[in-house]
C-alpha cells in the first residue's frame, strides 16, 4: 500500500466520520433512504451516523458507508510528535495568545488593580480572633 495522500482527512471523533459519509452521499445525490437500502440498514441508522448520534453502528457498516460515499479508509501507525512539531505548535499557541491579548479579547477584568492609590479598607476582625485574644 502506498503513502496516504495529502488530501486525506484525519478523523478523530465519531461524528467526523458521519460528516464524511453525509458529504459523500450528498455529492452522489443519493437520498438517505436509498443509501440505507444499499447498505442494508435503516434510514434512521444513516441519519444517526451522519449526525454522529449512532452509538452502536458496527465497524463493517461504517466502513461500507464510507466506501459507498466514495471514500477510502486509511490507517497509519501513530507516532509521537517530533520536537520540531512540538516547538512549532507552542510558537503558534504563543502567537495566538499574544493576538488575543492585544485585541483585548482576553482582558475581561475592568476592576482597578490592587496597587491603586486609594487605600483599601482593612478587613473586619473575626469574632474567633477576638475570642482567642480574650482567652490568652
Amino acid at each position: 500500500m502506498g503513502d496516504i495522500p495529502a488530501s486525506a482527512a484525519r478523523l478523530l471523533k465519531p461524528f467526523e466520520l458521519g460528516l464524511q459519509v453525509a458529504r459523500g452521499r450528498r455529492r452522489t445525490k443519493i437520498s438517505q433512504a436509498a443509501f440505507a437500502q444499499k447498505l442494508g440498514v435503516s434510514r434512521k441508522t444513516i441519519s444517526d451516523l451522519e449526525r454522529g448520534a449512532a452509538e452502536h453502528v458496527s465497524l463493517k457498516t461504517a466502513m461500507a458507508a464510507l466506501s459507498l460515499a466514495g471514500f477510502v479508509l486509511y490507517s497509519a501507525e501513530r507516532r509521537p510528535p517530533t520536537i520540531e512539531e512540538i516547538m512549532a505548535r507552542r510558537a503558534a499557541d504563543r502567537t495566538r495568545a499574544e493576538e488575543l491579548l492585544n485585541s483585548g479579547v482576553a482582558a475581561p477584568s475592568s476592576s482597578p488593580s490592587p496597587s491603586s492609590s486609594s487605600p483599601s479598607p482593612s478587613p473586619p476582625s473575626s469574632s474567633k480572633a477576638q475570642r482567642r485574644k480574650r482567652s490568652v
